[in-house]
């Protein structure tokens, strides 16, 4: 061996060194790659180093990396295998070495990556276990006859740069499990901690994602009518993957594509929706990536289904409060319904024993409400036996002043220890309602008076004209309603403070609202101008005395 052959040999094994140091410690083996590449152009005291690695799906043998040529071929510039001197190196698995590639018929022109300057080629395959993964190149200006040594040299740099590709993809594998690991982890944690459906789906497509960097992905639910939304999205996704979750869901099963994957969302048989995600750039969906995809698919179908039948109990005993509430409400409203009657026959009944037989006795006043405490059974009972109770109604056109007059008139016992006034005598103002209801609230509302309002003072009911309705005023000169308590006085069971010592249960208002406003009424509480309170409520005139009223 000469000095020459010596200091070459020195400085390959030097070189060999370098770059096993270099893959050992890196950590971005793409860069990693770059620089052998750029290394290997000297080490090898050639003009042109490059790497083509295989596109296994598709046999395309694409330029990763070069020190000599175009940089812009880098990811574009492709040959298929067997094509060209780098795909019969693939093909062939053995080193090639060209003294002048225009003159070897397996030479392939690569446009606007290979230069006619360039004369002699040396092509080694790139192998990892036991499996040609791509070809190394280098190239010459000037004719060269490569001998058994440097074909030898570039083999062993090849040999190494497999090595620090499998290494990586190797360590990119293990990223990734790691990342699918952690996500199903996540994913299921969540499902024990909540049954926010959209929450849960919004952590299963980010976990998703995060498995591939720069991923995107989305979740499509089923609706009423088949109608399919979107419920959930990280990213972007192209059209054609929105078309492989609809065929996911028309053909109930996994739609695996170049750079996307679509899962069906099966639960019990039943099709909840659809998962989607889409990574650029990728080339190819290895069957675990295909299961842990389909795993995150199956983690959404459960928390569909756990979500989906919470709704339904939740919805279920909603209805079932909503109708003991109706039930409750009706119950109350209506018997509050009797205390107005009773009243009066107790006002009727008293008088006989203050008039005792000096004049005639009103027996027939006290007949006609027993008559009406006989209906209001009637009405509990048929109320009792609806599964959704509503308040019934009979709209008619009434002339409210008629109907107030009349309602004082049968109450007028039950205030006869205060000074009960009607409105004025005038013209009929006709409402459209219902007149026994309506009567029911205004009765309802003096009997309200006599109990807030000391024995002696006046109660005036007064009708007015306002636009398109009719107001009903019951005055009284009681101690009247503070404002802080305006608000929920009409609601049930509400009582205003201070009040105690006055017998009742807090649903006549209340139920003097339910029937105003199922007539399109509002009724409200205001100040006296001398003192006291003012209840209130409206009626829509009927249509011809709104028109009357407007002319």
């Amino acid at each position: 061996m000469t000095a020459s052959d010596a200091e070459r040999k020195l400085r390959e094994l030097s070189f060999l060194h370098e770059v096993a140091q270099l893959a050992s410690s890196a950590r971005d083996w793409d860069e990693m790659l770059r620089v052998v590449i750029g290394r290997t152009t000297d080490a090898m005291g050639a003009e042109v180093s490059s790497l083509y690695l295989l596109e296994r799906s598709d046999g395309l043998l694409r330029l990763v990396a070069t020190n000599g040529l175009n940089r812009g071929g880098i990811g574009r510039a492709t040959l298929r295998v067997g094509e060209g001197i780098v795909g019969w190196v693939a093909n062939a698995r053995i080193p090639l070495a060209a003294r002048d590639v225009r003159t070897d018929p397996r030479w392939k022109w690569v446009p606007e990556v290979d230069e006619k300057r360039f004369t002699s080629m040396l092509s080694v395959p790139v192998v990892a276990r036991d499996e040609v993964i791509g070809v190394m190149n280098v190239q010459t200006v000037q004719p060269r006859d490569f001998g058994r040594e440097e074909i030898d040299f570039l083999q062993t740099i090849a040999n190494q740069v497999a090595g620090i590709i499998e290494k990586g993809r190797l360590q990119r594998e293990s990223d990734r499990k790691l990342r699918e690991v952690s996500a199903l982890f996540e994913v299921s944690n969540v499902l024990t901690s909540t049954l926010d459906l959209d929450e849960v789906l919004s952590l299963i497509v980010d976990r998703l994602v995060r498995v591939y960097p720069g991923a995107s992905g989305a979740i499509l639910l089923r609706e009423e009518g088949e109608a399919v939304r979107e419920r959930a999205r990280s990213g972007e996704i192209g059209k054609t993957a929105g078309a492989a979750a609809q065929r996911a869901l028309d053909e109930r099963r996994p739609i695996v594509a170049f750079d996307h994957i679509a899962v069906p969302l099966i639960a019990n048989d039943r099709l909840l929706g659809a998962v989607v995600l889409q990574v650029p750039d990728y080339k190819e969906f290895l069957e675990e990536e295909v299961r842990f995809v389909g795993a995150l698919a199956n983690q959404a179908a459960l928390a569909i289904d756990k979500a989906s039948l919470y709704a339904l109990e939740r919805k279920t005993t909603e209805s079932l409060r909503e109708l003991e509430r109706a039930r409750s409400d009706f119950v109350a409203v209506v018997t509050h319904d009797l205390r107005t009657p009773l009243s009066v026959i107790r006002g009727h009944l008293e008088m006989l024993a203050e008039k005792n037989g000096k004049s005639k006795l009103p027996i027939s006043e006290a007949t006609s409400q027993v008559l009406r405490l006989d209906q209001l059974v009637d009405r509990i009972l048929a109320g009792v036996r609806t599964d959704r109770p509503e308040l019934s109604l009979r709209r008619t056109r009434f002339d409210l002043r008629a109907t107030v007059m009349a309602a004082l008139k049968e109450v007028a016992p039950m205030a006869r220890r205060h000074k009960l006034s009607g409105p004025r005598a005038g013209q009929p103002v006709f409402v459209r309602g219902d007149r026994r209801r309506t009567a029911e609230v205004v009765a309802g509302l003096v009997h309200n008076a006599t109990k807030y309002a000391p024995q002696g003072t006046r109660i005036a009911v007064k009708i007015e004209r306002a636009g398109d309705r009719a107001i009903v005023r019951v005055q009284d000169q009681g101690r009247g309603v503070p404002p802080n308590e305006r608000s929920r006085i009409f609601e049930p069971y509400a009582r205003g403070a201070g009040n105690d010592e006055v017998p009742g249960s807090g649903i006549g208002l209340f139920a003097s609202r339910r029937v105003v406003e199922a007539q399109g009424g509002d009724i409200w509480v205001e100040d006296a101008p001398d003192g006291g309170a003012v209840f209130a409520f409206s009626l829509p005139l009927a249509r011809e005395t709104a028109s009357a009223a407007s002319r």
